[in-house]
């Protein structure tokens, strides 16, 4: 139906309804944008009137625009878009906007998320909210396949597992051959345009450089290591201890007990002096480990026992997994840390490097990037500092290979440099963890 259809229609309406005339006129703008019916489904009539209409509108022209939208929607044959825009769902997202904007946004996002039409993130894409025009489409495709399977009675929202089918749904429509451009995919089409726009982005040329180099090998998700255990044995040993029945024993401070400590360091070799560790907090290694597990809701503490959780124990099971989960990790979630890991990262794959000239490397393209402490930007003693947290990271997971100095006996000096390189397993986990930022939603500040 052509917008000259939807001209003809509204005239109809205003022919009817000749109060509605102004109204008619806006809603079919609003909803087609001049380019026919084509353009009119669920999720996008559900934003018209539950988001653009309370923020672009006086309360007092709201209802007008609500009947205006029914009897549009009669007109143009869709009466099951017409009961959704006289639904008791739009009555009461627009009651929540006339109480206060952020009152109404939240009525908002219920009520779409509810509805069964948005599209959900799934392990094939996660949907950001700064958005290209590829996204933009596959959003679209499959909003508008979700709407379809609403109207044919095979997705009921708010039915048993019916969240589980339109992760289904959604999936098949991004992977599905396209015609144009021939063999590609809207999840591929995306994964190209956020790569794409990672690069463009860069504020350094050599930061630009790098990312172009490695743009090709992160189109397609990155396979865990041959062994994967191997390369989360720490985090494994700390599941299955959590995971033992009745869990392991914590101090009074909540830390793991000295004999576990003691354990994991002789395991590890993450101890060079001659007495052992008192506590937990004497090992970083250890404390890290926890802290990533426990915001990979991997862990719980019940009062001085600490346990896995579900997910975790489902993860001790499937390395792979496991392996998938810590390679997109950093050693916090610090926005300065991810963004250092990156650049190390970045630097790393270009092959070995000696610890001096990585901080030289990468610390020009740190600072281009503008971050600043409360004492004003940050120098290359600050990037020299920071360059040791995805170090120490990755050094959990067997990822880095390190040749340490050699110096003169008697005089110390310095015969042969610290030199850095990524084990096979480590250039997989970083190439996973650079995906994750290129390849990842993109969200404004405060979106998430």
């Amino acid at each position: 139906m052509s917008g000259e259809e939807v001209d003809h229609a509204v005239r109809r309406v205003e022919a009817r309804r000749p109060d509605l005339g102004v109204a008619v006129q806006a809603v079919a703008g609003g909803l087609t944008g001049g380019e026919g019916v084509r353009m009119i489904h669920q999720a996008a009539l559900q934003r018209y009137l539950w988001w653009y209409v309370p923020r672009d509108y006086p309360g007092d022209g709201w209802h007008g625009l609500v009947e205006a939208s029914v009897a549009l929607l009669d007109e143009l044959g869709l009466p099951r878009l017409a009961e959704v825009a006289s639904s008791d769902a739009t009555r009461k997202v627009l009651a929540a906007w006339a109480d206060g904007r952020k009152k109404g946004a939240a009525a908002f996002r219920a009520a779409h998320a509810k509805s069964g039409v948005e599209a959900p993130d799934t392990a094939l894409l996660a949907w950001g909210s700064v958005i290209g025009v590829h996204e933009v489409r596959a959003l679209e495709a499959v909003e508008r396949a979700l709407g379809d399977e609403i109207a044919a009675g095979y997705l009921v929202p708010g039915a048993p597992r019916w969240q589980a089918k339109a992760a289904s749904v959604t999936e098949a429509v991004l992977s599905r051959p396209l015609d144009l451009p021939p063999g590609q995919t809207l999840a591929g089409m995306v994964t190209t345009e956020r790569i794409g726009t990672w690069i463009d982005t860069a504020r350094h040329p050599v930061h630009q450089e790098w990312r172009s180099a490695v743009a090709n090998r992160l189109l397609h998700p990155i396979g865990p290591p041959s062994n994967p255990g191997n390369a989360v044995a720490p985090v494994r040993w700390l599941l299955e201890l959590a995971a033992a029945p009745g869990g392991t024993e914590l101090t009074q401070s909540s830390y793991l007990c000295r004999a576990t400590v003691v354990a994991a360091v002789e395991r590890f070799g993450w101890w060079d002096w001659e007495k052992p560790p008192r506590s937990e907090a004497d090992v970083h290694q250890l404390s890290t480990l926890r802290d990533a597990a426990n915001r990979l809701r991997l862990l719980r503490r019940r009062g001085r026992r600490l346990h896995a959780t579900t997910r975790g124990v489902e993860l001790l099971a499937s390395p792979d997994q496991l392996w998938e989960q810590v390679a997109t990790e950093t050693e916090d979630r610090e926005d300065f840390t991810r963004a250092v890991t990156e650049v190390v990262g970045l630097r790393l794959l270009q092959g070995r490097v000696e610890q001096r000239e990585l901080v030289a490397d990468v610390a020009p393209i740190l600072i281009a990037q503008g971050w600043s402490t409360d004492s004003g930007p940050i120098t290359v003693d600050h990037a020299s500092s920071a360059v040791h947290r995805p170090l120490r990271w990755w050094r959990l997971f067997n990822a880095i290979d390190e040749v340490e100095a050699t110096r003169e006996h008697g005089t110390a000096r310095e015969l042969t440099p610290h030199t850095i390189a990524l084990t096979s397993d480590g250039e997989r986990t970083v190439l996973a963890y650079l995906r994750s930022r290129a390849a990842g939603p993109r969200h404004r500040v405060g979106d998430g």
